[in-house]
């Protein structure tokens, strides 16, 4: 008993120090002493004033058994706007598209960097997110969680006050690409009835409204969460779907019982307080084309909702 409760004493003291941890922990860094550390930077290191005006900063850190990366980007102006979060470092288009968000609405921009090259995910060996037992892969997206306070709060804490959380994704085919089911596990779907031969939404989804063509097909989509136990979205949260429905973006409401460690599913059973937005474009091999649905996708949300709490301009 005494042991157990010295154990909780540490975890709770841990999550406690974490922000001021974080916070003293971030440190100035220029492109061109990264491009061989993050082929993200040293692919937009090439082309010009890329990263003109933007402040880049670094932590790293140890948890559980694992060692992450974090750059922090954000104008010189300061100018204030979302938090842009880009988990997956293999998701290029993702990070692109954060950059130009930054560029146009201000705010902070976080992205995971895995290793030197695109790494889906983090080595080592320990305890990740919600999973039980060791694990010598962390994927950062499922990493959200009590037990990972250092890791959460990094992130977390660089949210500018008021502001949503805006995470960019790029995903495999899921129903849209092979024709047989696909690969990718987000799609606006109903998995069941595809393979039936019907093309109908999963639960929880709204098809677009008269899509162009590059956001017609059904891995491209924007997602907000809410808890099982509410037993529906929220009416703001479903005018906010409608409204992204109609202005042409496929829309999830995602439905969560129980966490399985990312972002969406942390935030609305840990801060329900924080507006969240998912925006999910599927994989090209031109990067533009993936990143600019992302562009089209954050229009939709921030002039139309931010989970029933408007953004500050």
């Amino acid at each position: 008993m005494i042991i157990t409760l010295f154990l909780w004493a540490q975890i709770l003291a841990a999550t406690a120090s974490t922000s001021t941890q974080t916070a003293l922990d971030w440190t100035e860094a220029e492109p061109a002493r990264l491009l061989d550390v993050d082929d993200d930077i040293r692919r937009n290191a090439q082309q010009v004033n890329f990263f003109d005006n933007i402040e880049i900063r670094e932590v790293r850190f140890s948890e559980n058994g694992f060692d992450w990366h974090l750059f922090r980007f954000e104008r010189a102006d300061r100018k204030t706007g979302p938090l842009w979060l880009v988990p997956h470092d293999d998701e290029n288009a993702a990070f692109d598209a954060m950059i130009t968000a930054l560029k146009e609405h201000g705010g902070v921009g976080v992205a995971v960097n895995s290793g030197p090259d695109s790494m889906r995910m983090q080595t080592g060996s320990g305890l990740c997110g919600v999973r039980y037992g060791v694990r010598s892969s962390c994927d950062p997206n499922r990493n959200f969680e009590a037990q990972s306070p250092r890791y959460t709060a990094a992130i977390l804490d660089q949210r500018p006050v008021g502001q949503p959380i805006i995470a960019l994704h790029t995903n495999s085919p899921g129903f849209a690409g092979d024709g047989h089911g696909g690969r990718g596990d987000i799609t606006i779907i109903d998995q069941a009835a595809f393979r039936r031969g019907i093309t109908s939404p999963r639960e929880g989804a709204l098809f677009a409204v008269s899509p162009s063509e590059t956001m017609a097909n059904f891995d491209t989509l924007g997602l907000t969460a809410y808890r099982a136990q509410d037993g529906s979205p929220s009416p703001s949260a479903r005018e906010c779907g409608q409204k992204i429905a109609n202005a042409g973006v496929h829309f999830w409401h995602e439905r969560v019982a129980k966490s399985d460690g990312s972002m969406s599913n942390y935030l609305v059973l840990n801060r329900p307080d924080i507006p969240y937005f998912n925006a999910e474009s599927r994989a090209e091999i031109d990067l533009a084309i993936a990143a600019a649905r992302h562009k089209v996708m954050i229009e939709a949300y921030l002039a139309n909702c931010a989970s029933g709490n408007q953004p500050a301009p």
